[in-house]
């Protein structure tokens, strides 16, 4: 793992202290832990010294799809979204030879790490709106376009 980074699933025994780690994640973590019970999606969160710091969901299907990556801000780019990649991909290899993802077309650094780690472009876009909760806790509606990428699991 990088940097004393480690990765575990999300699971009632640490879902309170994922959810104070930012109200974002607060917002989205009861439903992640129902999806995980009707086998729907994983989510893995990332810590550090006990402390969570990265949050990313696998959703189950055909082809594997990794959505809704998230690093605290004070730790990106020091290696946590790679190690929440690499597991997120080791779990996905059980039995898939690929997984997806999107990024927003505005989210640079996000798709530079994904080109990294050996994403490909497939040339499809979608576009989706939703609503989140900020960092202040403020509920907030956006429109996003996504850019589609895959990569191909040994």
């Amino acid at each position: 793992m990088n940097a004393g980074t480690s990765v575990q699933l999300l699971s009632e025994d640490n879902a309170e202290a994922v959810a104070s780690a930012r109200p974002s994640w607060a917002d989205v973590v009861p439903s992640c832990l129902e999806r995980s019970r009707h086998g729907t999606s994983v989510t893995f969160v990332a810590f550090r010294g006990g402390r969570p710091v990265g949050l990313a969901d696998l959703a189950c299907g055909d082809v594997p799809e990794i959505k809704n990556v998230g690093v605290l801000p004070d730790l990106r780019g020091q290696g946590v979204g790679s190690v929440l990649m690499a597991e997120m991909e080791r779990w996905a290899a059980r039995g898939h030879t690929g997984v997806t993802l999107r990024v927003g077309l505005e989210n640079d650094d996000a798709r530079r790490l994904y080109l990294r780690l050996g994403y490909l472009p497939t040339g499809e876009t979608s576009t989706v709106s939703y609503e989140y909760l900020d960092d202040d806790g403020q509920l907030r509606t956006a429109t996003e376009t996504d850019a589609w990428m895959t990569k191909g699991l040994a």
